[in-house]
């Protein structure tokens, strides 16, 4: 009896291997794309992150990256040094509050803010210049102090300039029917009429600054540096 041989249909065995390994190959491809990409990227986030801890760490980096913040926040209002406390003197009382960061120098080592002539910040500084300026941007951990001296710009060109440049909106409080700070008996009656010339109320502050305090909070450990006019602002470690 003779036993049958049966025929293999090697062709179809090999385009049903091929079918099979083509998704696998294409497979492959995408993850070893998609895989260098992610090295790349992660090359990038390095260098990125390795810069900003070399600046941490190096007094000149820090510096630069202040007035660098200072000079975005003054036409970010979303940044963390958009605003910042003001502190004055008031006799033998210190008192704070909030403004809006106007201006910023890095070469003349100044910052600016705008106010109503008739607030009492412009009586504490006719009466004691010496102030302080405190910036904290929660999302960085950097708080950084200011101290310097301010000087009040009221009716000059310099104000012009900056009044011409103003929105509506940023001029109509300088109109209001009430100084700031005044006892009232209702909010209703602060009223604000916008007229075309430069409003009498409007004031320009400068702050000349003598000092600067850095300060970065992490987990890792905090980090603080001060710089000073003294020391022409070449900047000094500090325990945090």
């Amino acid at each position: 009896m003779t036993a049958k041989t049966k025929k293999i249909n090697i062709g179809k065995y090999s385009k049903s291997i091929t079918n099979l390994l083509y998704p696998i190959y294409i497979l492959h491809t995408i993850i070893t794309v998609l895989a260098q990409l992610l090295s790349y990227l992660c090359m990038l986030i390095w260098r990125y992150l390795n810069g900003k801890i070399m600046n941490q760490y190096n007094l000149k980096g820090i510096y630069k990256d202040i007035w660098t913040s200072l000079e975005l926040a003054v036409v970010d209002r979303h940044s963390g040094f958009h605003t910042f406390s003001l502190a004055t003197v008031n006799n033998d009382t210190p008192e704070n509050r909030t403004v809006v960061l106007r201006g910023c120098n890095k070469k003349a080592k100044m910052l600016s803010f705008n106010t109503n002539n008739s607030s009492n910040k412009i009586n504490h500084i006719s009466k004691h210049n010496r102030v302080s300026a405190l910036f904290y941007d929660k999302d960085k951990k950097i708080q950084i102090r200011f101290i310097g001296d301010a000087s009040i710009n009221h009716g000059n060109s310099y104000c012009q300039k900056k009044w011409d440049s103003m929105s509506k909106q940023s001029k109509e409080c300088y109109y209001q029917n009430i100084n700031p700070g005044d006892t009232i008996d209702s909010p209703d009656l602060v009223k604000s009429e916008i007229k075309e010339e430069i409003s009498s109320s409007f004031s320009i502050i400068d702050i000349n600054i003598i000092k600067i305090d850095w300060l970065h909070l992490s987990s890792l450990g905090h980090t603080r540096a001060k710089f000073t006019k003294e020391n022409n602002f070449q900047g000094e470690w500090i325990a945090p």
